[in-house]
């Protein structure tokens, strides 16, 4: 249950990151305490409210659709639609909003710090949206949409040049970039080197593995299983980090790329990988240790697979930290974390904090209910879920969209047959869905 009420005016709201989480509490923050006057219809801004202040942290200018990167570094026209400004976005510039372009260095509770600035974010409530890191860049280095494209184009043609491509790491997101790599350049020579003996680590069937390793094998791809790079030897790291972004690598590991040119590798078995190009695709990083959130109980905030909360109000599960709400992948909601989560935490987040305090000032609750941003998720669902989301599956869900006409498909306990993967996932990686969502060049409506 929520706290005491807060009646500060005005009241201040913080959501630390955006994207899938954070972009999606923004829009239910906007339609629950800004929208929702009686003549808001949608067609307009919604009036100004000088008892709210909601602060949106994020280091990027804009929304990147990170489940689209693999494609984007293959495909460059569509590379373009994956980073769309804020300023696209009309509803995000009303009086009551500011966003600060900014790199978060701690969180406290009762204030977010900022690298870079003695500057404070103070709030009375606060939404974690920082996600988890991964390096460049399938990460993303770049913090302005001029940014990456200027990085986007130098990966292309790095890429479009080099005979040969090698992949290290078979997760998701190394499955499906060899993928992605063998369709639009199936000339080139593709090698994907993966620790385990079978690809796609979770808590997944080995049929879907099996599949996954039939599919990549009839694509062309080279594999090599049960092998570690043990030796890396490059005559030439290309760096391709926006310029100064180095100094917050040790916040940031997103800051860090790893692709090298003219590589020779040496695996755990002696042997010898000649590559024009690496890309490393080794697992993510918790943002975790930003929060600077001691517990009150004898109970950690802090678990395995993230920050413990309250998934019917997505609050941080701790008396001392109910203004407090975490979503998406640094919340531990989930076991497979994945965007459609994220997006519907958000909602749930902003839902909450609206509904709080609008009962707390004796007004209605929130007119038409809930404003969402989108569900399913990863990409095209693809980092998956918790089986039917009731925890009755020990296994998670997963979409692999291998290329433009293969998919690899689990639901729950069901790994779905071959012929009929393709019609579970989504052709453009849910790009649409995602920038329809955004309400971009338009406002937010209730229930869309």
């Amino acid at each position: 249950t929520l706290n005491m009420p807060i009646l500060r005016n005005p009241i201040r709201i913080a959501v630390a990151g955006g994207n899938f989480g954070g972009l999606n509490a923004m829009k239910s923050l906007y339609l629950g305490l800004l929208a929702n006057g009686p003549d808001y219809d949608g067609t307009k801004q919604a009036p100004p409210n000088p008892d709210v202040k909601i602060t949106l942290i994020d280091r990027k200018d804009g929304f990147v659709h990170y489940l689209g990167m693999t494609r984007g570094l293959t495909q460059p026209e569509y590379s373009r639609k994956l980073w769309i400004p804020y300023s696209d976005m009309p509803w995000l510039q009303h009086s009551s909003i500011e966003i600060k372009k900014s790199i978060i260095s701690r969180i406290t509770p009762t204030h977010v710090e900022l690298a870079d600035s003695s500057e404070h974010v103070e709030f009375d409530y606060l939404v974690i949206a920082l996600g988890q890191s991964r390096n460049a860049p399938i990460g993303v280095a770049a913090s302005t949409r001029e940014e990456y494209l200027t990085a986007m184009e130098k990966y292309q043609l790095s890429i479009r040049d080099a005979k040969s491509i090698v992949v290290v790491g078979g997760g998701a997101v190394g499955t499906e970039l060899v993928a992605d790599l063998k369709t639009d350049y199936p000339q080139k020579d593709i090698t994907l080197i993966h620790s385990r003996e079978l690809p796609v680590p979770g808590p997944f069937k080995d049929e879907l593995r099996k599949e996954t390793v039939r599919v990549l094998h009839m694509l062309g791809v080279n594999t090599m299983f049960g092998e570690r790079v043990v030796e890396e030897k490059t005559s030439e790291q290309e760096d391709f980090s926006p310029h100064g972004s180095s100094k917050h690598v040790g916040i940031l590991p997103e800051l860090v790329d790893t692709v090298k040119r003219n590589a020779t590798l040496v695996t755990s078995s002696g042997t010898t990988v000649q590559a024009d190009l690496v890309f490393n695709c080794l697992g993510i990083k918790s943002k975790a240790p930003l929060v600077d959130l001691p517990s009150s109980t004898d109970q950690p905030i802090f678990t395995p697979t993230g920050i413990r909360i309250n998934c019917e109000t997505m609050q941080i599960d701790d008396p001392k930290y109910s203004h407090i709400f975490a979503v998406g992948d640094v919340a531990n909601q989930n076991k497979v974390k994945l965007a459609g989560a994220a997006a519907n935490g958000g909602r749930v987040a902003g839902d909450s904090i609206s509904t709080f305090i609008r009962a707390a000032r004796g007004e209605n609750s929130i007119k038409g209910g809930e404003a969402n941003m989108g569900r399913g998720g990863g990409r095209g669902g693809r980092r998956g879920g918790r089986g039917r989301g009731d925890g009755s599956s020990t296994y998670g869900s997963i979409k692999l969209v291998l290329g433009d006409h293969h998919a690899v498909v689990q639901m729950g306990d069901e790994v779905i047959p071959t012929e009929q993967a393709m019609n579970y996932v989504s052709p453009d990686i849910k790009l649409g869905k995602a920038t329809k969502n955004l309400s971009i060049g338009s406002f937010p409506t209730f229930g869309g």
